[in-house]
């Protein structure tokens, strides 16, 4: 018999950022995480994302005060608000103990692919 499972979804869901699973707002987020303003072609470049797609994430994260946008004639410069690494912090951490929770529940032996455990 299998020991019971505490009750951890409502804690990490509590914790989690909505934004932020979606994993191209994640990785734009680390890419801002030094408080440095950054060239945006710069950050779309390194995530091989597409203007259109790249704007609507970008656009998403300002929208909700993660990110700053400042114009510099043709080029834009992003970085994250306070709120912003605060709120990527914090998700960061609850990405990492639902991971940890998610190994403790691993089985500790395989079942061969074969065999079906019927």
């Amino acid at each position: 018999m299998t020991p019971p499972v505490r009750a951890v979804l409502p804690t990490f869901q509590q914790e989690l950022d909505p934004l932020l699973l979606m994993p191209v707002r994640l990785f734009i987020a680390c890419l801002l995480a030094d408080g440095e303003w950054s060239d945006d072609i710069a950050v779309r470049s390194a995530l091989q994302l597409g203007e259109r797609s790249f704007v609507t994430h970008v656009e998403c994260l300002r929208a909700a005060g993660y990110l700053e946008i400042r114009s510099q004639g043709d080029r834009k410069k992003l970085r994250l608000t306070y709120l912003g690494w605060d709120r990527f912090a914090e998700h960061v951490g609850a990405l990492s103990r639902v991971a940890f929770a998610a190994v403790k529940l691993l089985p500790t032996t395989r079942r061969p692919r074969g065999d079906v455990g019927l």
